[in-house]
């Protein structure tokens, strides 16, 4: 391909009633790296659904109407207006690997190739839908794994699926387009079959993928059932005589069509017997079919040539212009960064994984390539593309590495995590091609990555094992688990914060915290500090209804001796008798077990043998982050006396909302809360310092204002997403350029 001369691209995207996954398709084009192409967008449904997800993208895409749900049709239409060299089909439910158009395009440096495609994943992304694919004269396909062995010839083809499907502008022209007697089924294959009978030929990109989702739509549901049978069996009589009658008589082609409308029919009774579908519905199938098989043959015997392109059509779109999609950074601005969390929401709520959502959406939102490694709630991997990120969920798996004396001591239950990790990477990497990964200290997740991937690997810290130890006395009471899980995790950290070329932290507390701790020297060209940032969460944010006079007490996180649970539940009894009008929320996971029973039993064992007012304390449990937010909102007071937290994002989440927080100044919290200014904290964990200080602020209102409003500047002017964006953006820039170190020099 010549770069002075690019060839120019126009995406044409197909759609009828996908307003939700054809907004995730959009979305998706953001991040292809072949700058030179346009979108075409032809909508085929009856109402206004697309339209109102085309105006949120109409800086960059031409949209057009189908009158008729007609597949060809629509594709005409995008073909008459689009004006790059090459027309790209993409379906309005699949997702494009960033590289999919630089792929694709080499097809093209043949010029006896007319028409290219690639691969298909599934809808969970990791198997093939579609490799090779060849047709024969009768419209008969065979999916092929390799077509080294395959015979092509003048009765057999190389077909190129509609989802993944490009050819020349010019050569589309001179066919006429897509013949419109295609409503649904075989219409790109009627295509390749006409250019060949022209004497061009077709390529198929191995590494062109394209994802695809496979949504519901009017012809079959999510899981595959036919809604209706007519179109596709009416498109294959049709085909099965125009370009079979070359090859075979009629007679022949008679008996073909018998014996697919007498398979159609079993195949159909055999969805009532496997539960898919009632015999009512069966039958109508069947009708469909049989009704479709004549409709088509008949049809196809009036066949003078496509009814294609018309000369109304090109008239129309006389003053069509090329639109050049304005990417938000070009490819050599972009970071291509991935990010390892465990926990990614909706599945799981946690402080790392809601700080990876929140980085991973806002630097996708600014243009760079973003990929999320999770872990998968089901038990087998899929991979989705959310809010401008690829999000993999993957499932453990052995990883044969893990006995290597490079990883000892690491458990090898977290080496077993990590290797999938780090497989998983270098399965994509052909693709995605990282420039740096980060991932969290916590379960050792970057380990095997760090020192086998060759890609820059950042060291995120978080709250460690060997920091949270002494507040989890099931470890320590456990002493084969501590010995051969947590000791042996302990001493991988160590190993990790000595070798790792790159950290990342989010206090200056929690470096300082970790050298003691594990008698280690962060050198200052080594870390790097980065405070945590939010955005704006309570625009919207509806409170829960409240009784006049009350005022309000929130925690949250787990009912746990880290997080101070026991604390503030033991300080309860004493702010309940002194305060009539005080209410408690408590917000988190409240089942985990501590000396025998959860928290929440022993604070209500011990309020019923006080006489306390249970009803003015609520256990929420988990809940979701909607409803978090709601509380925030509702609050008058939030308290989260943590025994150690490496920053404390629950305090800022609650400076948003304007609230007055208490806590205690342990790990990162005294660099994010200021006391007696946006914040009260105390010095230790001290059960009457805490009922003093949440005292204060139920006694005086006026304080409560005072300190939550300057928690909310805090908020605005040092903990706003913005600018922890700016700051790691730069540092992922210098950490890539700097390039990975090899396994010898990480130790």
């Amino acid at each position: 391909m010549n770069n002075s001369n690019p060839l120019t691209v126009s995406i044409v995207i197909a759609t009828a009633n996908r307003a939700v996954s054809l907004d995730r398709t959009l979305h998706s084009l953001r991040q292809l790296r072949y700058e030179w192409f346009e979108v075409v967008l032809v909508d085929g449904s009856p109402d206004d659904d697309t339209k109102q997800v085309a105006d949120r993208h109409k800086h960059f895409v031409r949209y057009y109407r189908c009158p008729e749900l007609n597949i060809s049709m629509s594709r005409n239409i995008g073909i008459a207006h689009a004006r790059g060299d090459i027309v790209a089909f993409i379906d309005d439910d699949a997702i494009p690997e960033p590289d999919w158009l630089d792929r694709l395009l080499t097809g093209y440096e043949d010029p006896s190739v007319a028409q290219v495609g690639g691969f298909i994943r599934d809808y969970r992304g990791i198997d093939y839908q579609c490799r090779y694919v060849t047709f024969d004269r009768l419209g008969d396909g065979t999916h092929h794994e390799d077509i080294e062995d395959v015979v092509l010839d003048d009765s057999r083809f190389l077909a190129l699926t509609g989802t993944n499907f490009s050819a020349r502008r010019n050569r589309l022209m001179e066919i006429n387009g897509f013949d419109e007697e295609y409503a649904y089924f075989l219409d790109e294959t009627d295509v390749t079959v006409r250019l060949h009978d022209r004497g061009w030929t077709s390529a198929i990109i191995p590494d062109a993928e394209i994802h695809h989702k496979y949504e519901a739509s009017h012809m079959r549901t999510a899981t595959r059932v036919p809604r209706t049978m007519y179109p596709q069996i009416r498109s294959k009589a049709y085909f099965s005589w125009v370009h079979g009658r070359k090859n075979h008589g009629l007679d022949e082609i008679l008996k073909y069509l018998a014996q697919l409308i007498a398979k159609e029919r079993v195949w159909k009774t055999d969805l009532f017997h496997h539960n898919h579908t009632d015999m009512e519905t069966v039958a109508r199938l069947i009708d469909e079919v049989e009704r479709g098989a004549r409709d088509g043959l008949r049809d196809a015997f009036y066949y003078a040539g496509p009814r294609g392109i018309s000369g109304d059509l090109i008239e129309q779109a006389k003053e069509s212009v090329f639109k050049k999609y304005p990417l938000p950074l070009n490819r050599e601005d972009r970071l291509r960064i991935c990010f390892l969390s465990q926990d990614y929401p909706p599945v799981g709520n946690g402080g790392i994984g809601q700080w990876t959502r929140d980085m991973a959406t806002s630097l996708s939102a600014r243009g760079h390539e973003v990929t999320v490694i999770c872990r998968s709630e089901t038990d087998y991997p899929y991979i989705d593309f959310v809010d401008g990120v690829w999000v993999h969920r993957i499932v453990q798996q052995p990883y044969d590495r893990a006995t290597s004396p490079i990883y000892a001591p690491a458990p090898h239950s977290l080496l077993h995590y990590s290797g999938s990790v780090f497989e998983e990477i270098m399965r994509i990497q052909e693709h995605r091609q990282f420039q740096v990964i980060c991932g969290p200290i916590f379960d050792l997740e970057p380990l095997v990555a760090l020192r086998e991937s060759g890609i820059p690997t950042i060291l995120s810290l978080h709250t460690t094992y060997k920091l949270v130890l002494p507040h989890k006395p099931e470890w320590i009471s456990d002493i084969a688990y501590k010995a051969g899980h947590v000791d042996a995790a302990i001493a991988a950290e160590k190993a990790l914060l000595e070798s790792a070329p790159f950290i990342e932290s989010n206090t200056h507390a929690v470096v300082a915290d970790l050298e003691d701790a594990y008698d280690v020297a962060l050198q200052s060209d080594r870390v790097q500090v980065i405070h945590r940032g939010l955005h704006d969460l309570s625009k919207g944010v509806e409170p829960f209804p409240s009784s006049p006079g009350n005022v309000r007490l929130l925690f949250v996180g787990r009912l746990e001796l880290r997080k101070g649970a026991d604390l503030l539940l033991d300080a309860l009894p004493s702010l309940l008798e002194q305060h009539a009008n005080l209410v408690v929320d408590i917000v988190g996971d409240d089942s985990v077990i501590v000396d025998g029973r959860t928290l929440r039993e022993a604070f209500e064992e011990q309020a019923k043998a006080k006489n306390l007012d249970l009803e003015r304390v609520s256990f929420h449990g988990a809940v979701s982050r909607e409803n978090l937010l709601r509380h925030y909102a509702s609050c008058d007071i939030f308290a989260a006396p943590s025994r150690y937290e490496s920053f404390g994002l629950i305090f800022v989440e609650a400076m948003i909302f304007s609230k007055p927080v208490v806590g205690i100044a342990v790990g990162g919290v005294p660099e994010v809360v200021t006391n007696e200014v946006d914040g009260l904290l105390i010095p230790v964990d001290d059960k009457d310092l805490l009922t003093s200080q949440i005292s204060r602020l139920i006694d005086n209102p006026e304080l409560r204002t005072k300190i939550g409003m300057t928690g909310r500047t805090t908020f605005e002017t040092r903990f706003h997403i913005e600018r922890m964006l700016d700051e790691s953006e730069a540092y992922y820039k210098k950490v890539s350029q700097r390039g990975a170190k090899s396994p010898s020099e990480i130790g």
